[in-house]
Protein backbone atom coordinates (compact mmCIF):
# COMPACT_ATOMS: atom_id res chain seq x y z
CA UNK A 1 0.00 0.00 0.00
CA UNK A 2 0.98 3.82 -0.73
CA UNK A 3 0.48 6.94 1.80
CA UNK A 4 -1.07 8.65 -1.02
CA UNK A 5 -2.58 11.30 0.80
CA UNK A 6 0.58 11.93 2.69
CA UNK A 7 2.49 11.88 -0.59
CA UNK A 8 0.28 15.12 -1.33
CA UNK A 9 0.94 17.40 0.92
CA UNK A 10 4.50 17.61 -0.74
CA UNK A 11 4.63 20.28 -2.97
CA UNK A 12 6.02 18.60 -5.63
CA UNK A 13 3.53 15.94 -5.64
CA UNK A 14 0.25 16.26 -8.23
CA UNK A 15 -2.77 13.85 -7.38
CA UNK A 16 -6.06 13.46 -8.90
CA UNK A 17 -8.61 11.33 -7.87
CA UNK A 18 -10.24 9.72 -11.47
CA UNK A 19 -12.81 7.54 -12.75
CA UNK A 20 -12.31 4.64 -15.49
CA UNK A 21 -14.97 5.75 -18.12
CA UNK A 22 -15.34 5.14 -21.60
CA UNK A 23 -12.45 7.07 -22.40
CA UNK A 24 -10.03 4.81 -20.84
CA UNK A 25 -10.92 1.48 -21.67
CA UNK A 26 -10.07 -0.80 -24.55
CA UNK A 27 -11.98 -3.58 -26.66
CA UNK A 28 -11.89 -5.64 -23.14
CA UNK A 29 -14.07 -3.19 -20.62
CA UNK A 30 -10.90 -2.80 -19.11
CA UNK A 31 -8.29 0.16 -19.30
CA UNK A 32 -6.31 0.29 -22.14
CA UNK A 33 -2.61 -0.11 -22.61
CA UNK A 34 -2.31 3.12 -24.53
CA UNK A 35 -4.85 4.93 -22.28
CA UNK A 36 -2.72 3.48 -19.45
CA UNK A 37 0.21 5.59 -21.14
CA UNK A 38 -2.37 8.42 -21.87
CA UNK A 39 -3.12 8.69 -18.05
CA UNK A 40 0.13 8.65 -16.74
CA UNK A 41 1.68 11.40 -19.35
CA UNK A 42 -1.23 13.42 -18.34
CA UNK A 43 -0.87 13.32 -14.89
CA UNK A 44 2.98 14.07 -15.73
CA UNK A 45 1.96 17.05 -17.84
CA UNK A 46 -1.05 18.17 -15.09
CA UNK A 47 2.30 17.88 -11.85
CA UNK A 48 4.57 19.56 -14.02
CA UNK A 49 1.90 22.91 -14.47
CA UNK A 50 1.58 22.46 -11.05
CA UNK A 51 5.47 23.29 -9.95
CA UNK A 52 5.31 25.65 -12.88
CA UNK A 53 7.29 23.70 -15.29
CA UNK A 54 4.73 23.20 -18.20
CA UNK A 55 5.91 24.28 -21.93
CA UNK A 56 4.00 27.39 -21.33
CA UNK A 57 6.71 28.19 -18.97
CA UNK A 58 9.54 26.63 -20.34
CA UNK A 59 9.19 28.25 -23.82
CA UNK A 60 9.63 31.65 -22.15
CA UNK A 61 12.97 30.03 -20.99
CA UNK A 62 13.99 28.94 -24.48
CA UNK A 63 12.81 25.21 -24.26
CA UNK A 64 10.38 22.15 -24.55
CA UNK A 65 9.92 19.13 -22.71
CA UNK A 66 10.13 15.80 -24.16
CA UNK A 67 9.40 12.75 -22.94
CA UNK A 68 12.23 10.07 -24.05
CA UNK A 69 11.53 6.90 -22.75
CA UNK A 70 8.76 5.40 -20.02
CA UNK A 71 8.13 2.08 -18.11
CA UNK A 72 5.14 0.61 -16.73
CA UNK A 73 4.76 -2.26 -14.02
CA UNK A 74 1.10 -3.77 -14.15
CA UNK A 75 -0.13 -5.27 -11.16
CA UNK A 76 -3.89 -5.58 -12.74
CA UNK A 77 -6.31 -3.53 -15.21
CA UNK A 78 -8.89 -1.51 -13.93
CA UNK A 79 -12.41 -2.07 -15.47
CA UNK A 80 -14.87 0.79 -17.10
CA UNK A 81 -16.08 2.68 -13.98
CA UNK A 82 -13.44 1.93 -11.25
CA UNK A 83 -12.56 4.77 -9.38
CA UNK A 84 -9.26 4.89 -9.05
CA UNK A 85 -6.05 7.64 -7.61
CA UNK A 86 -3.00 8.79 -10.01
CA UNK A 87 -0.49 10.56 -7.85
CA UNK A 88 3.08 11.95 -9.69
CA UNK A 89 5.93 13.89 -9.00
CA UNK A 90 9.66 13.92 -9.98
CA UNK A 91 12.76 12.49 -8.65
CA UNK A 92 16.15 11.66 -9.97
CA UNK A 93 16.84 15.00 -11.37
CA UNK A 94 20.07 15.09 -12.56
CA UNK A 95 22.18 17.79 -14.92
CA UNK A 96 19.79 17.67 -17.91
CA UNK A 97 16.75 15.46 -17.26
CA UNK A 98 14.15 14.28 -14.49
CA UNK A 99 12.59 11.58 -13.86
CA UNK A 100 9.04 11.11 -13.18
CA UNK A 101 7.16 8.41 -10.88
CA UNK A 102 3.44 8.01 -11.22
CA UNK A 103 1.68 5.60 -9.55
CA UNK A 104 -1.87 4.21 -10.43
CA UNK A 105 -3.55 3.17 -7.23
CA UNK A 106 -7.10 2.49 -5.97
CA UNK A 107 -8.65 5.28 -3.31
CA UNK A 108 -7.18 3.12 -0.22
CA UNK A 109 -4.15 3.23 -1.96
CA UNK A 110 -3.48 -0.53 -3.52
CA UNK A 111 -0.93 0.13 -6.84
CA UNK A 112 -2.66 -0.97 -9.90
CA UNK A 113 0.11 0.95 -12.11
CA UNK A 114 3.86 2.29 -11.42
CA UNK A 115 5.35 3.89 -14.07
CA UNK A 116 8.72 5.89 -14.55
CA UNK A 117 8.98 9.08 -17.00
CA UNK A 118 12.43 10.48 -18.25
CA UNK A 119 12.00 13.98 -19.60
CA UNK A 120 14.56 16.51 -20.84
CA UNK A 121 14.07 20.34 -21.47
CA UNK A 122 14.78 20.44 -25.24
CA UNK A 123 16.06 24.29 -26.53
CA UNK A 124 13.70 25.38 -29.39
CA UNK A 125 16.37 26.67 -31.34
CA UNK A 126 18.95 23.34 -31.39
CA UNK A 127 16.72 20.66 -30.23
CA UNK A 128 19.15 19.27 -27.99
CA UNK A 129 19.08 18.95 -23.97
CA UNK A 130 19.00 22.45 -22.14
CA UNK A 131 20.38 22.55 -18.05
CA UNK A 132 17.14 22.03 -15.83
CA UNK A 133 19.26 25.05 -14.16
CA UNK A 134 18.30 27.10 -17.07
CA UNK A 135 14.76 26.39 -16.54
CA UNK A 136 14.71 26.74 -12.55
CA UNK A 137 13.40 23.21 -11.93
CA UNK A 138 12.51 23.27 -8.42
CA UNK A 139 15.55 21.70 -6.23
CA UNK A 140 13.79 20.80 -2.72
CA UNK A 141 14.61 16.85 -1.83
CA UNK A 142 11.77 14.30 -3.48
CA UNK A 143 9.63 11.83 -2.28
CA UNK A 144 10.66 8.08 -1.92
CA UNK A 145 10.56 6.98 -5.49
CA UNK A 146 7.72 4.19 -6.19
CA UNK A 147 9.65 2.67 -8.82
CA UNK A 148 13.32 3.05 -9.45
CA UNK A 149 14.29 0.59 -11.99
CA UNK A 150 16.62 1.57 -14.92
CA UNK A 151 15.79 1.90 -18.28
CA UNK A 152 16.84 -1.56 -20.59
CA UNK A 153 18.79 -1.25 -23.78
CA UNK A 154 17.04 -3.63 -26.19
CA UNK A 155 19.63 -5.57 -27.79
CA UNK A 156 18.75 -5.40 -31.70
CA UNK A 157 21.11 -7.95 -32.79
CA UNK A 158 18.65 -10.73 -30.98
CA UNK A 159 15.95 -9.54 -32.21
CA UNK A 160 14.51 -10.67 -35.75
CA UNK A 161 11.59 -7.75 -36.84
CA UNK A 162 9.32 -8.66 -39.35
CA UNK A 163 7.36 -5.83 -41.21
CA UNK A 164 3.33 -5.68 -40.19
CA UNK A 165 2.16 -2.82 -41.65
CA UNK A 166 2.50 0.78 -42.74
CA UNK A 167 0.82 3.73 -41.68
CA UNK A 168 0.60 7.50 -43.10
CA UNK A 169 1.00 10.26 -40.54
CA UNK A 170 -2.51 11.48 -40.82
CA UNK A 171 -3.68 15.11 -38.89
CA UNK A 172 -5.12 13.11 -36.16
CA UNK A 173 -1.73 12.11 -35.29
CA UNK A 174 -0.19 14.84 -34.96
CA UNK A 175 -0.09 17.47 -31.22
CA UNK A 176 0.37 20.98 -30.77
CA UNK A 177 4.52 20.46 -31.52
CA UNK A 178 3.28 20.00 -34.82
CA UNK A 179 5.24 16.20 -34.55
CA UNK A 180 2.86 12.94 -33.96
CA UNK A 181 1.96 12.97 -30.70
CA UNK A 182 3.30 9.94 -28.20
CA UNK A 183 0.18 8.09 -27.54
CA UNK A 184 -0.31 7.69 -31.52
CA UNK A 185 3.45 5.72 -31.52
CA UNK A 186 1.96 3.37 -28.69
CA UNK A 187 -1.22 2.83 -30.75
CA UNK A 188 0.11 2.27 -33.47
CA UNK A 189 2.83 -0.52 -32.24
CA UNK A 190 -0.03 -2.15 -30.30
CA UNK A 191 -1.73 -2.69 -33.54
CA UNK A 192 0.66 -5.77 -33.92
CA UNK A 193 -1.80 -7.41 -31.52
CA UNK A 194 -4.83 -8.98 -32.94
CA UNK A 195 -8.39 -8.26 -31.47
CA UNK A 196 -8.42 -12.08 -29.21
CA UNK A 197 -4.49 -10.76 -28.09
CA UNK A 198 -5.93 -7.31 -26.47
CA UNK A 199 -8.83 -8.47 -25.30
CA UNK A 200 -7.19 -11.35 -23.56
CA UNK A 201 -4.09 -10.13 -22.64
CA UNK A 202 -3.08 -8.22 -18.81
CA UNK A 203 0.77 -6.73 -19.25
CA UNK A 204 2.84 -7.16 -16.13
CA UNK A 205 5.83 -4.94 -17.95
CA UNK A 206 5.40 -2.10 -21.17
CA UNK A 207 8.37 -0.16 -21.69
CA UNK A 208 8.87 2.69 -24.72
CA UNK A 209 11.42 4.63 -26.16
CA UNK A 210 10.79 7.36 -28.37
CA UNK A 211 13.68 7.86 -30.55
CA UNK A 212 12.75 10.25 -33.10
CA UNK A 213 10.11 13.55 -34.32
CA UNK A 214 7.59 12.07 -37.16
CA UNK A 215 5.51 14.89 -39.27
CA UNK A 216 2.27 14.85 -41.24
CA UNK A 217 2.41 12.75 -44.26
CA UNK A 218 5.23 10.98 -43.35
CA UNK A 219 5.08 6.84 -43.85
CA UNK A 220 5.70 4.65 -40.69
CA UNK A 221 6.58 0.72 -40.96
CA UNK A 222 5.47 -1.47 -37.97
CA UNK A 223 7.66 -3.85 -36.75
CA UNK A 224 7.27 -7.08 -34.44
CA UNK A 225 9.96 -9.58 -33.19
CA UNK A 226 9.35 -11.98 -29.99
CA UNK A 227 12.11 -12.57 -27.91
CA UNK A 228 12.53 -14.36 -24.59
CA UNK A 229 8.90 -14.15 -23.82
CA UNK A 230 8.53 -10.80 -23.97
CA UNK A 231 7.42 -8.94 -28.12
CA UNK A 232 9.08 -6.21 -29.33
CA UNK A 233 7.61 -3.38 -31.50
CA UNK A 234 9.77 -0.85 -33.60
CA UNK A 235 8.67 1.84 -36.27
CA UNK A 236 11.12 3.59 -38.76
CA UNK A 237 10.48 6.20 -41.17
CA UNK A 238 12.50 5.45 -43.65
CA UNK A 239 15.46 4.00 -42.20
CA UNK A 240 15.42 5.84 -39.36
CA UNK A 241 14.03 4.53 -36.02
CA UNK A 242 11.64 7.04 -34.35
CA UNK A 243 10.11 4.16 -31.95
CA UNK A 244 10.90 1.19 -29.95
CA UNK A 245 8.80 -0.53 -27.44
CA UNK A 246 8.81 -3.96 -25.11
CA UNK A 247 5.76 -5.31 -23.70
CA UNK A 248 5.96 -8.86 -21.55
CA UNK A 249 2.40 -10.39 -20.66
CA UNK A 250 1.58 -12.31 -17.04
Amino acid sequence: MIDIYSLAKNPLVFQKPRTITSAYIDVSGKMGIAQTVLMVQDNFTENFGKIKQDNFFVKSKGGYWAISKAKFKFMKRPFWGDKVVTTSFPANTSLVRTVENTAITTPDGEPIVLAIQEACCLSLERHRPMKLTAVDFPTEEPPTPFMDDGFDRFNESALKYEEVYQQKILPQHIDMSHHMNNIEYVKLALNVFSIEDLEMCTPSELEVHFLGESLIGQTLRIFRAEHNGATYMKILEGERAVFEMKMRMM
